[in-house]
């Protein structure tokens, strides 16, 4: 056994708490990456873990993957790498791992051999400079009524789609990946259980974009870095294929899993949970992660993010916290799914910024009659629940009555079935027609 090059920075395990190491190791930064061995005579390499604070003269890692098997007689080593993925137009049509690997390909398309050129991307890069940056003026088009018409949405826009549980959110994301025709197609799931994923996957194998999709998940189980990682290999990816010049869509489920693998790290680190139960260094990396989307003079970004509501009654201060931080909400109700009201979103509570930006003068005024009368609707739905409400007393109300089904029609879309933004312009207008 070779004694380890003295001339390398290294130093031995202080402590192992869960994923965290403890190491007084110098000349380390925070970010960089150092490799585990067995034990100072060992140059096999039998972890890495990734520098995530400093305090005084030690080093606060978290270890990359499980720490089953590790010993006092551990070594760390600086390595001077920093976290980056390489990325290159082959990986379209593959399942990535949270560094960035791919785990199997979705599909067959052969890769030409100028396809395999990789660039090391880096997974913390800062979002465009306002002047490298395109406005926001052309529509996205989802394929969903209720979006398309009433809460359309630009290429490049940051949308947050808000839900509490069974509330329809896996469906809804389903519609989206199936129905935004983009250039390439991101999806990163975040703490999810492994069945979704697996189930995820096969959904996108047998769908016709497999070849032009790219899927990278942390399943719950994994360390609380790989999670937050994982977001950030698929806005990685997604910076990759925007710069050479394509339309990138990228959903990522979810943002509130990623938000509370970042408050881990930073508990873990000894951070304080000062703001609503998080440490502020979460409310600092969160628009970091955010403000990577949008429109550049070379291509696009555009990203919805599901944000999970323990109510939706109560006030969610963090779900207020990430609404401030996107460009559009979409709000889903568990009372539409009882109904069986798909897609179950709210459109009173819902909202895209960007709208007026992307929409003619006659949508807007279509998406405005349609809004007062559904919230007219609901109003007067008390009454014709208690029986007390009287035809002919006031005719707006009764108009109100005759459209709601037509209306209602709009709204509901069935999973599979996209409509076109001429038949929902088309359908909108009869829905807000005054006879």
């Amino acid at each position: 056994m070779a004694l380890l090059d003295y001339s390398q920075w290294y130093a031995s395990v202080d402590s192992i708490t869960g994923q965290i190491l403890r190491a007084r190791i110098p000349r380390v930064a925070v970010g960089e990456i150092c490799a585990i061995h067995a034990s100072l005579f060992s140059d096999d390499v039998i972890g890495k873990a990734q520098v995530v604070a400093l305090s005084g003269d030690t080093a606060i890692m978290t270890v990359l993957h499980p720490v089953d098997g590790f010993r006092r007689e551990c070594v760390v080593r600086a390595t001077g790498d920093r976290v980056q993925v390489e990325m290159s137009v082959s990986k379209l049509g593959t399942v990535l791992d949270a560094g960035g690997l791919v785990v199997e390909r979705l599909s067959d398309a052969m890769v030409s051999h100028d396809d395999q050129h990789t660039h090391s991307m880096p997974l913390d890069s800062m979002g465009p400079l306002y002047a490298e940056r395109d406005p926001l003026t052309r529509p996205l088009w989802t394929g969903i009524r209720a979006i398309d018409g009433l809460l359309t949405c630009a290429i490049g826009q940051r949308i947050g789609i808000f839900a509490a549980a069974g509330s329809g959110k896996s469906s809804l994301l389903s519609m989206l990946v199936g129905g935004v025709d983009a250039d390439v197609t991101i999806v990163a799931l975040i703490g999810e259980r492994g069945r979704e994923v697996s189930e995820f996957v096969a959904g996108v194998r047998s769908s016709g974009r497999a070849g032009r999709t790219i899927v990278v998940y942390a399943t719950s189980d994994q360390s609380a870095v790989e999670r937050a990682n994982a977001a950030k290999v698929a806005m990685a990816a997604a910076e990759f294929f925007r710069d050479k010049g394509a339309r990138v869509v990228v959903y990522i489920d979810s943002l509130t899993r990623y938000a509370r693998a970042e408050r881990d790290i930073a508990l873990a680190s000894g951070e304080l949970p000062v703001k609503r139960g998080y440490p502020l260094s979460v409310f600092d990396r969160l628009p970091k992660l955010i403000e990577r989307a949008g429109c550049t003079y070379s291509g696009s970004i555009t990203t919805f993010y599901t944000v999970l509501l323990e109510s939706e009654e109560e006030a969610d201060l963090v779900a207020d916290e990430f609404r401030s931080l996107l460009d559009g909400h979409i709000y889903l109700s568990r009372k539409l799914t009882e109904i069986h009201h798909y897609p179950a979103i709210d459109i009173l509570k819902s909202a895209s910024r960007l709208f007026n930006g992307v929409t003619t003068a006659e949508q807007q005024r279509m998406a405005a009659v349609f809004r007062q009368r559904l919230s007219k609707y609901q109003e007067l739905q008390v009454y014709i629940d208690m029986g007390e409400y009287r035809r002919g007393q006031n005719a707006e109300n009764d108009q109100v009555l005759d459209r709601y089904e037509r209306m209602r029609q709009f709204l509901v879309q069935s999973g599979g079935v996209w409509s076109s933004a001429e038949e929902t312009q088309r359908l909108m207008h009869e829905a807000t027609a005054t006879a």
